[in-house]
């Protein structure tokens, strides 16, 4: 009978020992939990390093910042950006930080007027053989700008494959060439800053050879047509598509003065492509190389928030 009250103590002893390793195993996961929390809370894209002059100030990420307002006709782009909606719920545990190649170690200043410069000579130089074949009958020039600067199925077919990229530089009107220039000039800052230069690039690159293939594919077989296509609109939408899926309560202005959000923005002018694709055979606007700009920006996005998971 004296066992009895042993028994019981220790019975005590063993609900007492399992509640403090409960309570010990609970703190730990809290612990841990806050760790997480703070790691999470710090700013995981790699900020633009520097601005034009003509930019204003750089974002700083915060997940209470207001609903952004992508304003073209104003230099508030770099404060309209919600950086920390691109974070696809980065887990250090899961990947490890990427490693900077030379790309992101180059101001991005740098890329950015690079692209412009070398949008703005292309077009200078077709001028230039305008100029050269109306004055002295020469056509040398011209033809060159024609079998490079110019993606159709002939200079496909002739090995002339660069022109997939090269058209995706080249501008013979001034409206289209200021129309695209200014696009790019208030999108990409914000586009670059998210991705870093080689991952911006890479979307770049990948609009406008996606635009050129969709143009020739489209002009050859649905329209039987030989059709010469050449522009960075399909790079830029890409640019564009990207941002709008990354960011749908961003304010688009379109045509500088019509507020319309991006998850509105997007899938209405990628509808309206498509629709004078199909209907319109009289337009001089390569609509079907716009809309294969835009699905490459979405596909894009889509990749960047795979990886992310």
């Amino acid at each position: 009978m004296h066992t009895l009250p042993n028994l019981l103590m220790s019975k005590r002893c063993l609900h007492v020992f399992h509640r403090s390793i409960i309570q010990s195993k609970c703190n730990s996961r809290l612990a841990h939990c806050n760790t997480l929390s703070q790691l999470n809370s710090s700013p995981q894209l790699r900020p633009f390093s520097s601005l034009p002059a003509r930019i204003a100030t750089p974002v700083t990420a915060s997940i209470s910042s207001q609903p952004a307002f992508l304003q073209f006709a104003r230099t508030q782009l770099r404060n309209a950006t919600h950086r920390d909606l691109l974070r696809f719920r980065y887990s250090s545990s899961r990947r490890p930080p990427r490693r900077p190649n030379w790309l992101d170690s180059i101001n991005g200043n740098v890329i950015f007027v690079a692209i412009i410069a070398i949008n703005a000579g292309v077009f200078l130089l077709w001028q230039g053989a305008k100029s050269t074949y109306q004055t002295t009958r020469d056509p040398t020039l011209w033809i060159f700008f024609r079998n490079n600067f110019l993606v159709n199925w002939e200079n496909i077919t002739s090995g002339r494959v660069w022109t997939l990229i090269t058209s995706c530089f080249s501008h013979q009107d001034i409206e289209h060439a200021l129309f695209n220039g200014l696009s790019f000039y208030f999108m990409a800052p914000g586009v670059m800053q998210v991705l870093g230069n080689s991952r911006f690039l890479g979307l770049y690159f990948l609009g406008g050879i996606a635009s050129s293939m969709t143009s020739l594919v489209w002009n050859r077989f649905y329209k039987h047509e030989s059709i010469s296509s050449h522009g960075a609109s399909g790079a830029i939408l890409a640019t564009i598509a990207f941002y709008a899926c990354a960011f749908p309560r961003t304010t688009f202005l379109i045509f500088f003065v019509i507020p319309c959000p991006a998850w509105a923005f997007l899938p209405g002018i990628l509808a309206f492509d498509v629709y004078r694709s199909v209907t319109d055979a009289r337009t001089t606007t390569d609509t079907a190389g716009h809309v294969g700009g835009m699905l490459s920006g979405i596909g894009f996005f889509l990749w960047r928030v795979a990886l992310r998971r």
